[in-house]
């Protein structure tokens, strides 16, 4: 179900972007710091941003996401640590002292 979901938004990005792309045959002036300056398609100009966008997305995403990783293994460690301490209590002999 899952991939089925994925399929027809991929489908219906790749129809969009292609629609897009034959609307807006145009070229645009694309213009940057230090003089950089070239002309390109709109729409390679509008996936090129997409895809940075993506990028910084996942790249500031994936900190927050081996954070947590790092915090669940060590939570794991602590966890089996505790276990074998109450599991050794329960194995001791209780010792009958007057």
């Amino acid at each position: 179900m899952k991939k089925l979901f994925y399929l027809i938004v991929f489908l219906f990005v790749a129809i969009l972007a292609v629609t897009i792309n034959l609307k807006n045959p145009q070229v645009v002036s694309f213009d940057y710091y230090f003089n950089i300056h070239f002309d390109a398609p709109l729409i390679l100009v509008l996936t090129a941003t997409f895809i940075m966008g993506l990028l910084l997305g996942w790249l500031l995403m994936s900190v927050s996401v081996f954070r947590n990783k790092r915090q669940v293994g060590k939570a794991k460690r602590e966890l089996a640590k505790v276990e074998m301490e109450v599991e050794n209590l329960r194995t001791m002999p209780i010792r009958d002292e007057v």
